[in-house]
């Protein structure tokens, strides 16, 4: 496979390209700033979405989602208690 001519490459290569270009010209010393600006931006970005992700959410009604487990076939009052402790155990700071 032969090299591919820069005429024809698309907007979205040659931009890459260029990217890839200005990065292998770096010299050491700006090779790591430049990975220790990219890892802060997404360290950065990463504590926001975890702070979006656990953002106060509705409250679980732990009994009503027992009545629901114990409805289906199988699950007996045994089994019910025990999903009904762990169910408390887990979410306790959460339930209604």
């Amino acid at each position: 496979m032969g090299k591919k001519r820069k005429c024809r490459y698309t907007d979205a290569e040659m931009a890459t390209h260029e990217q890839a270009v200005r990065i292998r010209k770096m010299t050491d010393a700006q090779l790591v700033e430049y990975i220790e600006e990219r890892e802060a931006a997404a360290r950065k970005e990463g504590i926001r979405h975890g702070k979006m992700m656990t953002a106060p959410g509705k409250m679980i009604d732990i009994q009503s989602l027992v009545d629901e487990i114990g409805s289906l076939k199988g699950i007996g009052a045994v089994k019910l208690k025990y999903i009904g402790e762990i169910l408390e155990k887990r979410l306790g700071g959460e339930a209604e």
